[in-house]
């Protein structure tokens, strides 16, 4: 008998089932207590999961933004396009991994699917020199431009 030592640091990393149930979440959460809870949940993970970027942002770090975006969307296996300057960090992509791996697996993304960005990452830059700005979404696609710039004055 031959006996193989694994370690889940072993394994490929996808998360994409997070996405089904992120999505399966939110909808109880509307559900049973309304949109207004979910943006108080969304507010709360983004608080607690982006501790540490916000406050390299709040350092004027915009820097850290773009790595974090660069590995995740790597890690996604997703193509995004990525810009950066000084004072902002563009993200435009043609369609949203989560909302197509729930299509893809025969589920709906619930309506406010699109909180998963505008309440995490408006949370994210809430206190710190950057705003964040959705300019467009494809509800069904989830392709979207996001912004993240510099706040003037």
């Amino acid at each position: 008998m031959e006996v193989f030592e694994r370690k889940a640091s072993d394994n490929k990393y996808l998360h994409r089932d997070f996405h089904i149930s992120m999505n399966m979440l939110m909808e109880y959460i509307c559900e049973k207590f309304g949109p207004a809870s979910l943006t108080d949940y969304l507010k709360d993970f983004s608080r607690e999961f982006h501790k540490r970027r916000k406050a390299e942002l709040m350092k004027d770090r915009l820097d850290v933004l773009h790595e974090y975006f660069q590995r995740i969307y790597k890690e996604e296996e997703w193509e995004i396009k990525i810009t950066i300057t000084e004072n902002e960090l563009n993200l435009t992509q043609a369609a949203c991994p989560g909302i197509s791996y729930i299509r893809e697996k025969g589920f709906d993304p619930i309506d406010q699917y699109i909180e998963t960005y505008t309440t995490v990452y408006g949370e994210l830059c809430e206190g710190t020199p950057y705003e964040y700005i959705m300019t467009d979404f494809c509800k069904e696609t989830g392709a979207c431009t996001q912004v993240f710039r510099r706040r003037v004055g």
